[in-house]
């Protein structure tokens, strides 16, 4: 059985998004809307609380994902194609239910709750006539979620001796020996709920010069699909 301990962790991972709504001047809905895969990077720290149960506290950074949308039909503002980059920060408290906690392969599931901070990089418009425009970039922040289902290997488990009955006997013999001590290996999926994200307004060229044609664009509801690997380690 586990006993409770810290530990420090390191993980990657590759994100593959929902297809999310875009909004332009909080009324004109994008079609044709994507967000392309990306991968991330962090690190965290927790305890092995007992029983079963673990927290942690971790930090990524998700890397930049190319989004895009398409306005059409609407002659207030440049139609077309819009396309930007949209990086992120995720600060996460977890909670996690290990089956097998202490043992050389255990099972998980876990949840998350805490903070996103998106960031979106200028980008460009193409207009259907041939017009081209901007997009300037902007942060958002607001509330991101998880759920995560995997399994952990410990990697520092290995064979040593022990007594065991026999017969009526005890005998000296190799006996597997496991713990939640030293290294481990986390394999697992994890479902994000990331908030909005906004851009800055879009401007055209039109000959007289650069003007402000419509507000910023809005990515609402962003959820990802991850596949994450990362390194425990027990602190003690």
């Amino acid at each position: 059985v586990a006993t409770p301990s810290w530990y420090v962790r390191v993980d990657g991972g590759w994100s593959h998004f929902d297809d999310p709504i875009m909004v332009e001047d909080h009324i004109y809905d994008l079609v044709d809307t994507g967000i392309g895969s990306t991968w991330s990077i962090g690190g965290g720290i927790g305890r092995n609380l007992g029983h079963g149960f673990r927290a942690d506290i971790t930090y990524d950074y998700r890397f930049e994902a190319d989004a895009h949308g398409f306005l059409q039909n609407h002659y207030a503002t440049l139609d077309g194609t819009r396309e930007f980059g949209l990086k992120s920060s995720v600060l996460l408290a977890n909670l996690y239910y290990d089956f097998n906690q202490g043992g050389r392969i255990s099972p998980y599931l876990g949840v998350g709750l805490g903070y996103v901070r998106h960031e979106t990089t200028p980008g460009t418009v193409v207009d259907t006539c041939g017009c081209t425009g901007t997009i300037d970039g902007d942060k958002r922040s607001g509330v991101a979620a998880a759920l995560m289902a995997g399994v952990t290997v410990n990697l520092t488990a290995g064979r040593g001796r022990g007594s065991v009955v026999e017969g009526g006997s005890t005998k000296d013999a190799p006996i597997v020996v496991a713990s939640n001590r030293g290294l481990l290996l986390d394999i697992g999926y994890r479902y994000m709920y990331l908030g909005d994200a906004a851009t800055g307004a879009v401007r055209g060229d039109f000959g007289g010069g650069v003007v402000e044609v419509s507000e910023d664009p809005t990515i609402e509801n962003i959820h990802s699909h991850e596949l994450r690997m990362g390194l425990r380690y027990n602190l003690n």
